[in-house]
């Protein structure tokens, strides 16, 4: 793997956690709205499942996806500054300012040569420039 590739893959893990962290806020969310809609419970001479149990696995599953959540915004975060703190120690504003586009916005190329008023092609050797310019911070 080249340089340039590392530099990518690094940028790229914080717009990688954060779908990570829309997909489990997705799931928690599709969990809660399931144990609010739990039905009511129907009395019967029939013998019936452990209602009780189903919903306290629930309730167990969205505890964990908390957690989970919590951990991976902490990380998101830690992330997000690294890179940011990369991107600002940069000395081009052009090639900065393309990198968080990217890289923090999420935005794509076209959007961003809109912005900066620049050409597609332009957009890129500028990309290209700023990636060979960032520095991954020994920390990460």
């Amino acid at each position: 793997m080249t340089e340039i590739e590392v530099k990518k893959r690094y940028l790229k893990s914080y717009i990688k956690n954060r779908e990570k962290l829309k997909t489990l806020e997705d799931q928690l969310q599709s969990l809660i709205e399931s144990s609010r809609s739990a039905k009511a419970q129907s009395i019967s001479d029939m013998p019936k499942g452990n209602i009780q149990t189903d919903l306290s696995d629930v309730m167990v599953r969205q505890d964990e996806l908390f957690a989970k959540i919590i951990r991976l915004k902490a990380e998101c975060q830690q992330i997000m500054l690294n890179i940011e703190n990369g991107i600002a120690e940069m000395e081009d504003g052009i090639e900065s300012a393309i990198l968080y586009k990217k890289y923090i916005k999420g935005e794509q190329f076209e959007d961003i040569c809109m912005e900066i008023g620049y050409s597609w092609r332009q957009t890129h050797r500028h990309h290209g420039n700023a990636l060979m310019h960032f520095k991954i911070p020994i920390w990460h």
